[in-house]
C-alpha cells in the first residue's frame, strides 16, 4: 500500500511542477452582435485554451471554442444584440484536463453606441482643445472629429478615428481670428457609429502685438507657467496671472507675483484652459503676454483593434480594423495573480515533498520490520523443535522406566 502512496505522491508532485495552478484573467469588449474576449498568455506549459459560454446566468456551460496555447483573444460573433451572455476562460493542461474557471464575464452585445455629450472647445492663438463627457462603455474604441468654419453649413473631417477611448483631442494649426464649430461621433467595437454630438463653437484669439512669450508644463495636478521679461515696459512691479475657460472672452485672476519673479504654479483645469500674464510697471502701464492653452491630449496606448474571425476547434485569426485602447489594470492584476500562484505552487511543492518524505520513511520502516521477522520466526521454530524433541526424549525415557519396572515385577 505504501509504495502505491509513494507513487501517487510522486505523480502529484510532478503535476504541480509541470501544470501549475490558477486560471486566466480575461477582459471583454462588446460590439455589434459580437464580443471580443482577451487574456494574457499562460506562463505555464499548456495544451490550449478553452472559452466557455453560458446563456442562463452560468447554470449550464458549453465550450464555445478551443484555441492554441499561444492564443490571447477570440472574437465570438453571431450573438444577439441586447442579450446577456456569460463567458469564462480555462487553461487546457498537458493531460487534457481543465484548470479552474476564470472569473465570469457578463457581456451585452450592442449595435449602436450613444452620441457623445458635453463637448467643449477651448481656444488659444494656435490650438483648440476639445473635451467631452467620459463614456463608461468600454466598447467605445475611437471618435471621429469634424470642424466647420461656416457655422455648420459644411463639415470637414479633421480626424477620421482617434483610435482611443480618451475624452480629449487637441486641434493644431488653427487660424487667428477664425471661429470654428466642432462635432464628434463615437465608434463602437465592430465598426458601428453613434449619432453626432451637439456642436460647440470656439473663436481663436489673436495674439497681442508685442506679446512676450509664455510657456507651460504640467506636473500632476499643477501647471507651471514661465514667461519672458517684457522689453516694452520699464521697472515692472508685478505680474498678474489670468485664466479663461471660454477662449479668451472672460478672464479671471488666479495668481500674482512680484516683478522679479517670472514663473508661477497654478491649478490644472480638467479639460484644459487658456492662460495669460499681464505685466504692470511702476507707472501703472501694462503689457500682455501671449495666450497659452494648457490641454492634455491623452491619446496613449492605442494598439490595433482586431476584428478577427474564429474557426471552431483550434481556430486561427485574421486581424483587421482600426485601433483600440486596452485596459492596463488587468495587466497589474495579472502580475499580482501570477505572484500569488507562484507562492501557492511553492506551498504545494513543499507539502508534496513532506508527504513523499513521510511515505518513504514509513515504507522503509515496514520493510525493515519484514526483514527482521524471518530471522525471529526461524529462531522460534528452532526453539519449538528442540522443545518437542525434549518432550519426546522425556516421554521415551519415562516409557523405558515403566517397562523396566514392569519386568522386575514379573
Amino acid at each position: 500500500m505504501l509504495p502505491g502512496i509513494l507513487i501517487k505522491s510522486l505523480m502529484a508532485l510532478a503535476a504541480v511542477a509541470s501544470a501549475g495552478i490558477g486560471s486566466p484573467n480575461p477582459a471583454a469588449i462588446s460590439g455589434d452582435s459580437q464580443v471580443r474576449i482577451s487574456w494574457h498568455v499562460s506562463t505555464q506549459a499548456i495544451f490550449g485554451v478553452a472559452v466557455e459560454e453560458s446563456g442562463d446566468s452560468g447554470t449550464t456551460w458549453f465550450t464555445a471554442v478551443r484555441l492554441p496555447p499561444t492564443s490571447t483573444y477570440v472574437n465570438l460573433q453571431g450573438l444577439t444584440n441586447g442579450k446577456n451572455y456569460w463567458f469564462r476562460v480555462r487553461w487546457i493542461w498537458l493531460d487534457n484536463s481543465l484548470s479552474i474557471p476564470s472569473p465570469t464575464l457578463v457581456e451585452i452585445p450592442m449595435n449602436i453606441p450613444s452620441a457623445p455629450t458635453g463637448l467643449i472647445a477651448t481656444a488659444s492663438a494656435t490650438q483648440i482643445g476639445l473635451s467631452w463627457d467620459h463614456d463608461v462603455n468600454k466598447f467605445i474604441v475611437g471618435y471621429e472629429i469634424e470642424d466647420s468654419i461656416d457655422g455648420g453649413n459644411s463639415w470637414s473631417v479633421i480626424q477620421l478615428n482617434t483610435g482611443s477611448h480618451s475624452d480629449g483631442y487637441l486641434v493644431n494649426n488653427v487660424k487667428e481670428g477664425t471661429t470654428y464649430t466642432f462635432r464628434i461621433r463615437a465608434f463602437g467595437f465592430g465598426g458601428v457609429e453613434s449619432d453626432y454630438s451637439d456642436s460647440t463653437v470656439a473663436k481663436v484669439a489673436k495674439a497681442p502685438n508685442g506679446g512676450f512669450a509664455l510657456t507651460s508644463s504640467i506636473q500632476k495636478s499643477r501647471v507651471t507657467l514661465k514667461w519672458e521679461i517684457p522689453t516694452d515696459l520699464p521697472d515692472i512691479q508685478s505680474y498678474e496671472v489670468r485664466i479663461s475657460g471660454d477662449g479668451g472672452v472672460n478672464w479671471f485672476k488666479i495668481a500674482t507675483t512680484q516683478g522679479g519673479v517670472n514663473f508661477a504654479e497654478v491649478p490644472y483645469v480638467i479639460g484644459g484652459s487658456t492662460y495669460q500674464v499681464i505685466a504692470t510697471s511702476a507707472e501703472g502701464l501694462t503689457s500682455a503676454s501671449q495666450i497659452q492653452l494648457v490641454q492634455t491630449n491623452a491619446i496613449s496606448n492605442a494598439p490595433n483593434t482586431i476584428s478577427p474571425s474564429h474557426v471552431p476547434g483550434f481556430g486561427l485569426f485574421t486581424p483587421s480594423g482600426a485601433t483600440e485602447s486596452p485596459s492596463q489594470s488587468p495587466s497589474t492584476n495579472s502580475h499580482k495573480s501570477s505572484q500569488s500562484f507562484t507562492k501557492s505552487q511553492l506551498l504545494l511543492f513543499a507539502l508534496s515533498a513532506v508527504g513523499i518524505f513521510c511515505a518513504v520513511i514509513g515504507w522503509l520502516f515496514v520493510r525493515a520490520r519484514k526483514s527482521r521477522n524471518p530471522r525471529s520466526q526461524s529462531g522460534s521454530s528452532k526453539r519449538e523443535t528442540k522443545r518437542r524433541a525434549d518432550q519426546r526424549s522425556m516421554a521415551h525415557k519415562s516409557g523405558a522406566r515403566k517397562s523396566a519396572t514392569k519386568n522386575k515385577g514379573k
